[in-house]
């Protein structure tokens, strides 16, 4: 997680979060937990989405026009809510528009180095997952060179995952599409299934969508920065010391560049096929 230093005061409460899709769903819904009574107006740039083959040129300029766009509906603070993006434009956002702050999400390069003492290199085995445009960035490169300075962490690029997850979204949800999203997810993981890692960093907003199945089929813990970034979010607007917590809306602010207009949704079908990964299960399930 990234973002900027300087404390903006309490009264911001427009904040504004954008993706390549839906993968900012995941950073979305801690937003709502950890600060419900803000207004959050989030932009979904599905017109070109994934952004993980995209050039970091192409991903800035659309990074820019979103910016301005979320500007124009009043926000006060930014979440680039996924890590292509963050890894492509985020210093130069920062360098346009030096009057807002803009909070970032990379991966939680850090994980191997907090685990508690006494697990064995066995017992905290671990790779970090990412698009490959994200893990092509000389910023994720230079991450992970400061983070992980003695390799531990094993990385990979996945090609498709973004894409089946957004599209998967999107469909019916019919038993017919859960199984052959569920026969693409199989083959897209395949080549990790027998490597024995313990974790699994998920250095992709939309890979926490389906975090459990995962960890199923990986039998791997998964590690994500989300709660850390909505908390940053809580600390600029909020400060230190002031956790209080008031009631929100009911719904939230949502833009399809495909469709190019802002509609309302609902927070609670936030997640749609996915939410079974944030769900709790009653003792009863």
């Amino acid at each position: 997680m990234e973002s900027t230093d300087k404390n903006f005061g309490q009264k911001m409460m427009k904040i504004g979060v954008f993706d390549s899709g839906i993968g900012g769903f995941s950073v979305l819904g801690e937003l709502f937990k950890a600060l419900p009574e803000a207004t959050y107006y989030y932009v979904s740039d599905d017109a070109h989405a994934p952004y993980g083959p995209k050039s970091d040129e192409f991903i800035t300029e659309r990074a820019i026009a979103i910016t301005q766009e979320l500007l124009n509906q009043g926000v006060q603070l930014i979440v680039v809510a996924c890590n292509t993006a963050t890894a492509a434009s985020i210093d130069l956002l920062r360098e346009k528009f030096k009057d807002i702050p803009f909070v970032g999400v990379e991966p939680y390069l850090n994980a191997y180095y907090k685990m508690p003492e006494g697990l064995s290199e066995h017992e905290k085995k671990m790779m970090v997952l990412t698009t490959e445009s994200t893990g092509k960035s000389e910023r994720f490169k230079r991450l992970k060179d400061r983070l992980d300075p003695k390799s531990q962490i094993d990385h990979y690029s996945l090609k498709n995952l973004a894409r089946l997850i957004e599209e998967f979204y999107y469909s019916r949800n019919s038993l017919q599409e859960s199984e052959k999203f569920q026969k693409d997810f199989e083959e897209e993981m395949s080549f990790l299934k027998n490597k024995d890692y313990a974790f699994a960093i998920l250095g992709c907003t939309h890979y926490p969508l389906v975090r459990d199945r995962l960890e199923k089929y990986l039998g791997v813990k998964t590690i994500s920065p989300d709660a850390h970034v909505a908390q940053r979010v809580v600390h600029l607007l909020k400060g230190e010391g002031e956790s209080e917590k008031r009631s929100g809306s009911e719904d939230f602010y949502f833009y399809s560049s495909k469709e190019n207009q802002w509609i309302l949704k609902k927070r609670s079908e936030l997640y749609g096929p996915f939410r079974d990964s944030f769900i709790p299960k009653s003792p009863k399930d």
